[in-house]
């Protein structure tokens, strides 16, 4: 199980930068990088960053991880 709380989830999502959110948001939809970078206008290589340190700042170290334990967070 996930060691963290749903209260310690949300203060991770809460300090991601305004466009670490985007990207977040739509990797708890399951887009891929690709798709992302289509969908916000950015690099891919820029994409990839992002993502880097979300799950840097939510302490997971895989998509599925991310989606499993934060798919109920979106505030």
């Amino acid at each position: 199980k996930f060691p963290f709380s749903e209260e310690e989830k949300k203060k991770f999502v809460s300090s991601l930068t305004p466009r670490e959110k985007d990207v977040y948001l739509l990797l708890i939809e399951g887009f891929t990088l690709k798709e992302i970078a289509k969908q916000l206008g950015l690099k891919y290589s820029t994409v990839n960053t992002h993502m880097t340190q979300i799950y840097r700042k939510l302490k997971v170290k895989s998509k599925a991880e991310l989606i499993i334990n934060y798919r109920n967070v979106r505030q």
